[in-house]
Parts: C-alpha cells; structure tokens; sequence
C-alpha cells in the first residue's frame, strides 16, 4: 500500500484519486456485510486462504496495463475481500485458544503487524526505486517486456505490484500444502466437534 499512491497518481490527477479511493473503501462494507450475511461457512481456514489466494492473484493483474479501471476493479475486488480474511482469521484464532490466552495472541499478532507495516513500507521504497523503476526506464525490462507492458517509472512500480503478487501466490501456495496448515485444519475440526454426551 505504500506506493499505490504513487502509482494512481501516475494515472490520474490528485483530486480524481481521492474521489476514487472514496468510492472504493465502499469495498470495505460491502465485504463485512456479505460476510455479516453469508458468514464463513464451515471451513474459514480454507476460505481464509483461498481469499489470499484470490488477492494475490488480483496483485498480479490489476497493475498489467495502465488502466484507471482496471486499477480500481482490482482494488475494489481485494478491499471487498479484507473483512473476509480478517473474519476468518479471527474465527480460526478464537476456537483454537483457549479464551485465558486470547489476550495474548491478540495483542502479539496485532504487534506483529504494526511492526511489518513501517519495516515493508521502509524496505519497498529503496527495492522499486534502484531496482523495478531503473529496470523499466533504462534497463533490461525495456526490451523485454516494454513493448507490452509498458515502460517509464509508472511501469516499474506496476511490475514491482505484478512481482509481488507472483511471489505471494507461490507462497501461500507452499503454506496450503505445508503440515502446519494440515495440522492446523485437523486441530480445527476437533475443535468444532462437540462431544457426545
């Protein structure tokens, strides 16, 4: 998020990029609402990741041309799906601690995330300027994937968004296929079992 300023800023002015982000934080309630209706289902831990995967996917494609409209339908589909994610999340972690420790995990997971937001916002400023910005301006990506992806400074952040997305794809991929998550779902669904009596 740290550099979609910059970027919608490349293709539209700065009053036309409020009203946008105005308009697309609609996303925000239109997500917790369907979630409010439809709830989770019974497996939020999988829903949980086929929304990452599904943002991840949007990561890759709402930046491949520069588009208004496909920016904003991109941005407006992943802030739609944010309130599922979280919902899950807080589910899964709500059922399997027990309610003495939630506390804890709570405020850990939460301390976590303050901390990664300045840390990536610190280290993802210097990666697109010396490194995707100079690749589609001046360097190899010129020829190799200018002529339809575009070129300029704009098209180096938009292949930083489209990287980043590949990159978060292969490794939510991993995590689905991985024994925590396999672990994690069994210790799930022995939760949701209630004993007989």
């Amino acid at each position: 998020m740290s550099l979609m300023d910059a970027y919608g800023l490349s293709l539209i002015s700065v009053e036309a990029w409020g009203l946008l982000w105005g308009f697309l934080s609609l996303g925000f309630i239109i997500g917790g609402l369907i979630v409010a209706k439809k709830g989770l289902g019974g497996k939020p831990l999988r829903l949980m990741f086929n929304a990452n995967l599904l943002m991840w996917t949007i990561c890759i494609f709402f930046t491949i041309q520069p588009s208004v409209i496909l920016l904003a339908t991109g941005l407006f589909l992943y802030l739609c799906l944010i309130p599922v994610v979280e919902a899950a999340e807080q589910t899964v972690i709500q059922k399997l601690i027990p309610p003495d420790r939630q506390g804890r995990v709570f405020g850990f997971v939460k301390s976590v995330e303050q901390i990664a937001s300045p840390l990536t916002a610190f280290m993802i400023g210097p990666i697109a300027k010396f490194v995707f910005i100079p690749f589609m301006t001046t360097g190899a990506g010129v020829d190799l994937i200018g002529s339809w992806f575009g070129t300029g400074s704009d098209r180096g952040l938009a292949l930083l968004f489209t990287v980043t997305g590949i990159v978060g794809l292969i490794v939510t991929g991993f995590a689905v296929k991985s024994e925590s998550y396999r672990l994690l779902t069994v210790n799930y669904e022995r939760a949701g079992r209630v004993p007989e009596s």
